[in-house]
């Protein structure tokens, strides 16, 4: 039944314009059906080609643009990188310049310590110090520049934070041993003014007149020969007196011989005495420094006259005090 109703025929008759003839169509529904099913696969296929072509077209055009984003992207990315490198570049050549300034502030630290070490005690013992001499350098600015341009290449690029390292490196090292060295001058320059604070070196009176030096002599009194321990300096009766050195007072006094007297401790079993003073103005235990006034010029105890009699002594002893005095003029005899 089924069979037969794929075999019955249908009619389809078209009906032109006046005057034409009708045009009959028979065609079996098998036919039929095969037609309208090659029909709807026909629209099918070419429905699912259309969609995968526009897919393609889709999927092309988004690869191009995101190919064009990336493209972008990565052009943006080389561009900084590029001016990193730039920078990056830039920033080793100056560290190298500023090593090299480094370097010749070493240089002129060197030269001073040299200088440092000839004011300390014990310059001649120094050892010397190395580098290489400083190179005089003009800035930029000052002249005209010029030549071809070499692209500074990566390689040469690492050389230079290499050197640059390398001389950081080094004088990190060298601004250590300096600053040791320095420290240990500046230690000894101290310790060289303390002893020089603590050593006589100045003219205890304004007057620098002397009437007695140190060592054997007619005794004003008896005009028999002695030995006299200090030298006698002519002044003005009033006039200051002052400690030759920074010290400790170790005693103030008066006798019959020395009148009133001082006695100053510096340093090293080196101590002076003031003698045939007019009065004292410090007290036993004063810290005292160097060229400050101790008391007034006088003529106290055995004396003949205004003057200071001014004595040296060294682990106790009396010593010629002309050495710890910057020059001594002697009177002359006969001299009014």
């Amino acid at each position: 039944m089924k069979f037969t109703w794929f075999q019955s025929k249908l009619t389809f008759v078209i009906i032109p314009e006046a005057n034409g003839s009708v045009v009959r169509l028979k065609l079996s529904r098998a036919a039929l059906w095969s037609a309208l099913f090659l029909m709807l696969l026909l629209s099918g296929t070419t429905c699912t080609l259309l969609i995968r072509s526009w897919h393609s077209t889709v999927s092309v055009s988004l690869k191009s643009v995101e190919m064009k984003g990336r493209a972008t992207q990565l052009e943006q990315d080389l561009h900084r990188k590029n001016a990193a490198i730039e920078r990056l570049q830039n920033d080793i050549y100056a560290l190298s310049k500023q090593a090299e300034e480094v370097r010749s502030q070493m240089e002129r630290l060197k030269r001073l310590e040299q200088d440092l070490n000839k004011l300390a005690p014990g310059s001649a013992e120094r050892r010397k110090t190395g580098g290489q001499p400083v190179s005089a350098a003009v800035s930029a600015h000052a002249g005209g520049m010029g030549g071809e341009a070499f692209p500074v290449t990566e390689g040469q690029t690492h050389e230079l934070a290499a050197a640059a390292g390398a001389r950081y490196t080094a004088l990190h090292a060298e601004i250590k041993e300096l600053a040791s060295r320095l420290g240990q001058t500046k230690r000894q320059l101290q310790e060289k003014q303390e002893r020089q604070r603590r050593t006589p070196d100045i003219w205890p009176t304004l007057s620098k007149i002397v009437t007695s030096p140190y060592g054997y002599r007619k005794d004003p009194f008896t005009n028999k020969l002695s030995f006299h321990r200090g030298i006698d300096i002519a002044g003005k009766l009033g006039d200051p007196v002052y400690a030759v050195a920074g010290g400790v007072v170790q005693s103030v006094g008066y006798d019959k011989l020395h009148g009133h007297n001082v006695v100053i401790e510096h340093d090293k079993g080196l101590k002076t005495w003031y003698m045939h003073l007019n009065s004292a103005q410090v007290n036993r235990g004063d810290k005292v420094g160097k060229g400050q006034t101790i008391g007034q010029l006088g003529t106290t105890g055995r004396s003949t006259g205004p003057h200071l009699h001014y004595e040296v002594l060294l682990s106790g002893k009396s010593t010629d005090p002309a050495p710890y005095m910057p020059s001594v003029k002697r009177k002359k005899e006969g001299k009014k």
